[in-house]
């Protein structure tokens, strides 16, 4: 996606009856990118009440689902980077869902004040993907712990999600293809149980490249495989599934 300054806002243009969202993120370091509109899209059928994002960065994650689900009633952001932290709290203060969303300072894998253990509806998280030891290392510090398990290992984020979420709660996330077989074991140690997963293709005749995944505590057999989703179709286009959360950023800025 499109990155904008700390002190830009770009306009999000929501539904009809919804105003503009405005997203505010650091002058250097991560940007959100598609993965946390492919995680939203997917997270909506399972959220409501209240829900956590591990990792929220400048907050677009929970921005998204709280204009896509009239059922989430709250929601908390757990940020490590001030600047991030920052930038998650203009943009809930300023979009006018402070009283709704909050974003809190603290590292998640362990007691975070304010947050009260098993009390989520539905947990989320775009975590940091790539191990330490693989890939390039990114010199730029906020992006090397945005993507890189620097901070945060993935049975470490198992663990918190499972400290967090409810007994009759989701967590849902996002990861690159070739960690699907690591989650199972992660979910086993916290006594999660993956419910549904979506492998996302970069278009139809490509591998896929990531992973959509929920997971509860209630067991039941395999987890259901829903369809494919293709990203692209012709000339790059998103396809119309994605083109229509990607429309909640067509005012001044592109999905990328």
């Amino acid at each position: 996606m499109t990155a904008y300054p700390a002190r830009r806002a770009a306009s999000v243009q929501g539904p009809p009856s919804s105003a503009p969202l405005g997203i505010r993120q650091p002058d250097r370091g991560y940007r959100f990118s598609i993965d946390s509109v492919l995680l939203a899209g997917f997270a909506v059928p399972y959220c409501r009440g209240a829900v956590l994002d591990l990792g929220t960065g400048c907050g677009v994650l929970l921005l998204l689902l709280a204009r896509l689900s009239p059922e989430m009633a709250s929601g908390t952001g757990v940020e490590l980077q001030e600047e991030l932290l920052a930038c998650a709290r203009e943009n809930f203060r300023e979009n006018a869902f402070e009283g709704m969303l909050r974003a809190e300072e603290g590292d998640f894998r362990r007691e975070v004040p304010g947050i009260v253990p098993g009390s989520f509806d539905l947990v989320v998280s775009n975590p940091p993907y790539v191990r330490v030891g693989r890939g390039r290392r990114n010199p730029e510090a906020g992006r090397e712990a945005a993507r890189h398990e620097v901070a945060c290992s993935l049975p470490e984020l198992f663990s918190a999600a499972g400290r967090f979420l409810g007994p009759l709660g989701h967590f849902a996330l996002i990861l690159p293809v070739e960690r699907l077989p690591e989650i199972g074991a992660c979910a086993g140690q916290e006594r999660l149980h993956p419910k549904v997963c979506r492998l996302v293709h970069p278009r139809e005749g490509e591998p896929p490249s990531r992973v959509l995944c929920c997971l509860s505590r209630e067991s039941g057999g395999p987890a259901e495989e829903l369809p494919p989703l293709f990203l692209h179709g012709e000339r790059e286009k998103y396809r119309p599934e994605v083109e229509r959360i990607c429309r909640l950023f067509r005012s001044g800025s592109q999905c990328l």
